[in-house]
């Protein structure tokens, strides 16, 4: 539920009476927040009242679901009966109440209020909004509904607006920027976008029962991200990572950054960290033009041979990112990137060669024995070779369709906890007889979508000798299901267009899919009140595997690791299927908020 009323009918009322109306719609509010409600909002639906923009409705404090709230939006149609929604970012700021504040490199604006804090630059604020609407915002994506964004600071200074294009942000656009004295350019700004006479009722529905949709963010959008990195919009959580980088790269284009750093950035599959890997590398050749084909500069992969196939097959000449693997990496670098991070099995001396390190890690990622790149681990390297480190979390789930299921798959391996499917965002579907998910995949194929079948590395991978050979075969039914593992060459064929072949944990990194079919194997099982963990099925046919467990190996932490990753690829739908039937309770119990 979201607070939208007509400015005329708010028009009048004072800031405490503005501030009881909004509690009914809000919950648990700062003091903060409601004084802003009964200063700014005020002054704001005077401009729109005075301007003669009554019939706008003013909706307040809409949630963006990847973190962040848009302070006010002003709904309604212009002249030609165009449907617009405006964000404003309002600030009760003043000149002596803020002062630059560029922390080594993070630049941001401290406010000494009672309480001092550092908050983004109020135009980079609306910048991140208005994308995310323009990005995910149904009724914005289909164009019904336009969407722009303006900041009113209407306490600050109309002399010293230099203050917010200083230093790192000297290149900041504050052409829509009102600050106190302006309310007459403010009111001719918001004339020439709306209509006086406008009904306005269908703009506002429109913005306020729109639904969220998540764009892809996968492998296929890096020519868009590369070509120009403001084609893919950021959301809150890696715009704030964005913030603190750019700075870096400007420092470091200028021959002025003298630190050395390490930036981890984590998150769990679908969260966007090689969407904000690629954009550090579009930026950094936004800043040296020429630099595409520098040594300079690297996207790296600790290991991966399918993930460097894919992005081989999908970059273009003019995207340029091509993945190296770590350990082939000499010299000294600008910025070096280091996808997939966790399953890193030494800190080389390659991972000191940049000025500017990012890891992109998952520590639930570790799908070997002797894999160390841990949070922890990275710090303390970092710490030992001078670099300023810092950490940076990605939550909220970006891939299409994963919604809470990520979270919810975390629980129920890991800590035993389920939840009813309350709007997981993501079909699931179990079968005891694996025909029927077979079934499933082959109507999942021949429609629009992507489809992939992944399974527990329970089989011997035959056909990479032999290309006749099957080597998946559960002959307990009738006829007998049988695939071959993915191909060793040419994955990025695989990757396109192939139903009848199966991945594994080794081409599952990195990659998502409409709709996964996973086989559950006999290597995890649920066992009455606890998952028990049968690793030797696997190190039977996965050799590397096996010589990376030790003594110290946890053996069902890694197992769990391996099946989170497979079962974590799907942006639509996943449908689960046994390899022996007499294991039916374990796939009931992975679909347990189902059956509860």
């Amino acid at each position: 539920m979201i607070f939208n009323e007509l400015v005329s009918n708010l028009y009048g009322l004072s800031g405490e009476e503005i501030v009881r109306r909004m509690e009914m719609f809000y919950d648990e509010n700062s003091d903060a927040e409601k004084n802003s409600w009964r200063v700014s909002l005020p002054k704001l639906i005077e401009v729109v009242q005075r301007a003669g923009l009554g019939n706008l409705y003013l909706a307040t404090e809409y949630e963006l679901p990847a973190g962040g709230r848009i302070d006010a939006t002003l709904i309604g149609d212009d002249e030609n009966g165009n449907h617009h929604a405006l964000v404003i970012e309002l600030k009760q700021w003043s000149r002596g109440g803020v002062e630059y504040y560029p922390n080594n490199g993070f630049p941001a604006i401290k406010v000494n209020a009672a309480n001092p804090y550092l908050s983004r630059h109020p135009v980079n604020q609306t910048k991140e909004y208005t994308d995310a609407l323009v990005s995910n915002h149904s009724n914005v994506v289909n164009g019904k509904l336009d969407v722009l964004g303006c900041q009113y600071l209407h306490n600050f200074e109309p002399g010293e607006k230099s203050f917010f294009v200083q230093d790192d942000y000297s290149d900041v656009d504050i052409s829509n920027m009102f600050v106190m004295g302006e309310e007459g350019a403010f009111a001719d700004y918001l004339k020439s976008m709306f209509s006086s006479t406008a009904d306005n009722e269908e703009a506002k529905s429109l913005f306020v029962e729109g639904e969220y949709v998540t764009t892809e963010m996968d492998m296929e959008i890096i020519n868009k991200i590369t070509e120009s990195p403001d084609n893919i919009p950021l959301w809150h959580d890696q715009s704030k990572i964005l913030d603190y980088i750019m700075p870096l790269l400007k420092r470091q284009a200028e021959g002025k950054l003298t630190s050395k750093h390490m930036i981890l950035i984590a998150g769990a599959a679908g969260t966007g960290k090689t969407i904000v890997g690629f954009r550090i590398l579009a930026e950094y050749w936004r800043l040296h033009p020429d630099s595409r084909n520098d040594y300079r500069c690297k996207y790296t992969l600790p290991q991966s041979r399918t993930i460097r196939q894919v992005l081989d097959g999908l970059c273009t000449d003019e995207a340029g990112i091509r993945a190296v693997f770590l350990d082939s990496v000499r010299g000294q670098h600008d910025l070096l990137v280091i996808d997939e991070a966790h399953r890193i099995t030494e800190f080389s001396n390659a991972i000191s060669s940049a000025q500017i390190v990012i890891v992109l890690q998952d520590d639930r990622q570790r799908v070997r024995g002797n894999e160390i790149g841990t949070k922890a681990n990275f710090k303390d390297f970092a710490v030992k070779k001078g670099y300023r480190f810092t950490e940076f979390p990605l939550d909220y789930q970006k891939r299409s369709g994963l919604g809470s299921y990520v979270d919810r798959l975390d629980k129920l391996l890991y800590r035993d906890e389920y939840q009813k499917d309350i709007g997981l965002g993501i079909d699931i579907k179990v079968y005891d007889d694996i025909q029927d998910l077979e079934r499933w995949m082959n109507d999942c194929h021949n429609s629009t979508s992507s489809a992939k079948y992944y399974a527990s590395y329970c089989w011997a991978w035959k056909s990479r000798r032999n290309p006749t050979e099957l080597d998946i075969k559960i002959p307990e039914i009738n006829p007998v299901f049988q695939k071959q593992w993915n191909p060793w060459d040419d994955q990025y064929r695989w990757y396109l267009d192939s139903i009848d072949k199966v991945g594994c944990i080794y081409t599952a990194q990195g990659l998502g899919f409409d709709y996964v079919g996973f086989i559950w194997s006999d290597d995890l099982v649920w066992r009455k009140d606890h998952w028990e963990e049968n690793i030797q099925l696997v190190t039977k046919f996965d050799s590397q595997l096996r010589g990376s467990i030790n003594a110290n190996t946890n053996k069902l932490d890694l197992l769990l690791n391996i099946y989170r990753v497979m079962l974590t690829r799907a942006k639509k739908g996943l449908v689960s299927g046994l390899r022996m039937k007499k294991q039916s309770n374990t796939l009931k119990r992975f679909a347990c908020w189902r059956d509860r």
